[in-house]
């Protein structure tokens, strides 16, 4: 009888420790099998599962190409795929290098902005030009670019950005920057000239007849180590007028877009010559609206004479006619002139053959004016301007700002005397305006030229600013673009930690079971910003991404972050606007400013029961080979604080097993002692059955909210059959940190854990 009652006590242990181990079994988090050697106390992760970690986040992308100078319209990307990554975010920053001095400062994280969510492969054309042309200020960028892999479906977190290195910025290829074609410099050929373009292998050049460059057709092609043709003419073309223009070519077969159109001719024979003493009369900032330009008179007896005036500029090198059939020697340019521009003018004679001579009517042509920015005595100009860069800037002083602004155009003439008045206004339509500082004199004790050249002055901060130039007789520019200082951080800013949002029936979980985060913030003290942007990343330092596409006007915002995981901490940066949508403070990362959202019941015993798993782990008494051996109690502790008491015995004509956990934690927070434990346990987990190892579970296990994600289970609902879960269900409360519920008490079915 002893010996029969002895089997039936083997076999109801058995039962009862497999039950156990599949009470608990919460595998799928690792995607891994229990090597059960069962003579070894298993006091170490590593021993006990061995295959391979699931997959829960993404790699950063590898080898970003950036295209430099290639495409003339397009800036192309490709990067290494990611396994398991389904799509790419890709975002660009643009940096303008210094006109002076080619200095180029590299952007910060917060200057990128999103130019694709959802790039389905591993490269990308970025369409900066849909038509390419001959002066676009585009070519003078540089595109950085960053790229992220993502799986949203499947709920993998994001990876973080590539760095921003030389190797991520990319620009486009210009086509040579100008061109100039022979004005009458020989009877027999037209040179056309135009600037080189790096790594050009060819040049194509083309030739037409008519102003608007229709019908041209290509003259020759040019070895990429020249940047001059020879035009040689025929006797037929000789004193007619052609129009030019230029591409280069690289060695991939990319094309250039063509330059502007340069008109050439050759000269004929007693052609008369171009005017003399072009200048622009009083051209130096001495007007708002004009410029004139004057010459000495051309005579002859056998010619009716007139006078063409052309134009350059110091940003657009092509000819442009503004005005013909002079008959007097001065004209007043008032065009389309605008401000912080330099032109520079030529003046052509047009002589007609008079009746009575010999070829009366014919139509010859000078050369023109010697009057370019090559010149000794150049014909050049520029209207009175505001300063073309302007800026407000933090100030050492929180109640002041520091305006910043280039000096306006012709500042370095040697006959130019400006000064500078600084107007503020608290509305941006600076309907209403008053002045902050008049007749600021560059380089003296109150207006400062600091080591990059800008003009600087410090004043009480105001909404919006505005700034002119005078001259020295008096005359004032029209005023600069509306310039704002970018208000303050944000202040108190804070993300959820498990809340329940104020409701969290009003929200969906992700498809990882995560609820979102609700981010709040107060406005900055003394400052009122028209908005706010939302960064997001998983690091406190780097790879934050723009979450907001619109500025948010309120001072809170809930992020539905996809691919949010249990586990993960989330760092938010606020960045106050002003009114131009400019910003640049952002809040300093504290342990307030990162959050995650609350788990669905489902998701949070699964969390839980990760710390079940492994505090079962280092128990030794149910992991021996002989049942019998199983009776009798131990108390195990865990790796970071409390401990587990475990207890198997007979009772009537089964058994019960009791564990019992004392604030109890094996891991911390996303593996950082700095976040705290993950799950700190205090309750019991029971199970007690008959002989055929069928029965119930009781008692109540409660995850403290010292940890990451407090609430508690029930077990007293969950079936037992044949040594393992086979019916009921959990009942589960998650709380916030405040220990206030989210998701009251809920059934979570037995099968959950044993995915």
């Amino acid at each position: 009888m002893k010996m029969k009652n002895t089997k039936k006590m083997t076999v109801l242990f058995a039962g009862l420790l497999a039950l156990c181990l599949n009470l608990s079994a919460c595998y799928s988090w690792y995607d891994s099998k229990i090597g059960m050697d069962t003579k070894t106390p298993k006091n170490n992760l590593n021993d006990l599962f061995y295959k391979e970690k699931e997959i829960t986040g993404l790699d950063v992308p590898k080898q970003l190409f950036v295209s430099q100078g290639m495409y003339s319209g397009t800036v192309k990307l490709h990067w290494d795929e990611v396994p398991y990554a389904t799509s790419y975010r890709v975002e660009r920053a643009v940096v303008v290098p210094d006109a002076e001095s080619g200095a180029i400062t590299q952007p910060e994280e917060g200057d990128f902005e999103v130019i694709n969510k959802y790039v389905y492969s591993n490269n990308y054309s970025d369409l900066i030009l849909p038509s390419p042309g001959a002066q676009n200020e585009q070519y003078n960028c540089l595109y950085y670019y960053r790229v992220s892999a993502e799986n949203i479906k499947q709920g993998l977190e994001s990876s973080e950005f590539t760095k921003i290195t030389s190797d991520s910025c990319g620009w486009l290829l210009r086509p040579p920057a100008t061109i100039e074609a022979d004005k009458g410099e020989s009877p027999d050929y037209i040179t056309v000239r135009w600037s080189k373009v790096p790594d050009a292998v060819n040049y194509l050049v083309y030739r037409g007849e008519k102003e608007n460059g229709m019908g041209m057709e290509l003259l020759d092609t040019v070895r990429g180590n020249k940047n001059s043709y020879k035009n040689e003419l025929t006797a037929s073309e000789k004193g007619n007028e052609f129009y030019y223009k230029v591409c280069a070519v690289l060695s991939s077969g990319s094309t250039s877009a063509f330059t502007g159109l340069a008109l050439g001719y050759s000269a004929k024979a007693d052609a008369p010559s171009c005017p003399a003493q072009v200048t622009v009369e009083d051209g130096k900032g001495k007007s708002i609206d004009k410029l004139v330009i004057k010459w000495s008179e051309i005579t002859n007896a056998k010619y009716d004479i007139k006078y063409s005036v052309y134009r350059t500029s110091d940003t657009d090198t092509i000819y442009t006619l503004v005005s013909n059939g002079l008959s007097a020697t001065s004209f007043t340019d008032s065009s389309v002139l605008k401000t912080g521009v330099k032109y520079y003018y030529y003046v052509q004679t047009i002589a007609t053959v008079k009746s009575g001579y010999e070829n009366a009517g014919e139509v010859l042509k000078s050369g023109f004016s010697k009057t370019g920015p090559e010149s000794a005595n150049p014909a050049v100009g520029w209207l009175l301007s505001p300063p073309s860069t302007c800026e407000v800037a933090d100030s050492t002083d929180p109640d002041k700002v520091l305006i910043r602004w280039t000096p306006a155009v012709g500042f370095d003439d040697a006959q130019t005397s400006y000064s500078y008045n600084i107007y503020a206004s608290d509305n941006v339509s600076f309907d209403e305006y008053e002045p902050v500082s008049l007749h600021l004199i560059p380089d003296t004790e109150f207006l400062q030229i600091d080591s990059e050249g800008y003009c600087c002055y410090e004043t009480p901060r105001r909404s919006f600013f505005k700034i002119s130039t005078m001259n020295d007789d008096g005359l004032e520019s029209e005023k600069s673009v509306t310039i704002a200082p970018c208000p303050r951080a944000p202040q108190n800013v804070t993300a959820s930690k498990t809340s329940s949002l104020g409701g969290i029936s009003a929200y969906t979980a992700n498809t990882n079971g995560v609820y979102p985060v609700k981010i709040t913030w107060a406005a900055p003290s003394g400052d009122n910003p028209a908005g706010y942007h939302v960064y997001r990343s998983t690091k406190p330092d780097s790879s934050f991404k723009k979450i907001t596409d619109d500025p948010v006007t309120g001072l809170e915002f809930i992020d539905r972050n996809e691919t949010a995981r249990a586990g993960s901490f989330y760092y938010y940066r606020v960045v106050s606007l002003n009114m131009l949508g400019q910003g640049k403070n952002g809040n300093a990362q504290t342990k307030d400013s990162r959050g995650y959202g609350a788990l669905t019941r489902d998701q949070w015993f699964r969390e839980y029961n990760k710390t079940v798993k492994m505090s079962q782990a280092h128990l030794t008494l149910m992991h021996k080979s002989n049942d019998m051996d199983k009776i009798g109690s131990e108390t195990i502790y865990g790796v970071i604080s409390g401990s587990l008491y475990y207890k198997a015995e007979v009772k009537g004509l089964g058994a019960r097993i009791v564990m019992h956990y004392d604030n109890y934690a094996e891991v911390y927070a996303a593996g950082n002692p700095e976040n705290g434990v993950y799950f700190l346990l205090n309750g019991d987990t029971n199970t007690t059955a008959n002989m055929s190892a069928n029965g119930t579970m009781d008692g109540t296990n409660r995850a403290e909210k010292s940890g990451m994600y407090p609430g508690y289970a029930k077990y007293d609902r969950l079936e037992i059959k044949g040594g393992g879960a086979g019916g009921g269900v959990y009942v589960v409360c998650t709380q916030d940190k405040n220990g206030n519920t989210v998701l009251g008490e809920g059934d979570v079915s037995w099968t959950v854990g044993e995915e």
